[in-house]
């Protein structure tokens, strides 16, 4: 009987190992169109139904492949939150801003509104000024003292 090597295609196992490779390649294939699928060995192995120790046992290239995806992951997912943070603090920085215009358009308002009542009692001031100053210079006549009225007749 001749001795095959388990690399070899022809034997029993080496078939099994291929075709589990490739059901273990498709469903990380699986997994990395998926962005709400964990990344787990153990999440791996259930997709491809297959156990857990025969991933880390026989299928270190997998494995391999499976951890770089994890890394990509975590920095797409670093990437998004700097991002957020990012746009959080420009959205804080916009809010703030949208205070401080609020606050001073409220105060300009307040001394647009007291200017307007001081003229307008200016201008009331001023109406009573004028008639006190036609009063004033409205002519009085002069009465001689024979034209004065008698002050014990009244």
């Amino acid at each position: 009987m001749p001795v095959t090597s388990e690399s070899d295609p022809s034997t029993p196992q080496a078939r099994r190992r291929a075709n589990t490779d490739a059901r273990l390649r498709e469903a990380l294939g699986v997994l990395a169109k998926d962005p709400s699928a964990t990344l787990t060995v153990a999440g791996l192995a259930r997709a491809a139904g297959v156990g857990r120790n025969i991933i880390y046992t026989h299928h270190a290239g997998v494995l391999d492949a499976l951890r770089e995806l994890q890394l990509q992951r975590e920095g797409a997912s670093e990437t998004a939150a700097g991002e957020a943070d990012r746009t959080r603090a420009t959205l804080h920085d916009a809010i703030a801003k949208n205070i401080a215009l609020a606050t001073h358009n409220a105060s300009l308002l307040k001394r647009a509104v007291e200017a307007e009542q001081r003229a307008e009692r200016l201008e009331r001031r001023n109406a009573q000024l004028v008639q006190e100053l036609d009063r004033i210079r409205r002519p009085v006549p002069i009465r001689t003292s024979a034209e004065a009225p008698d002050p014990t007749a009244a």
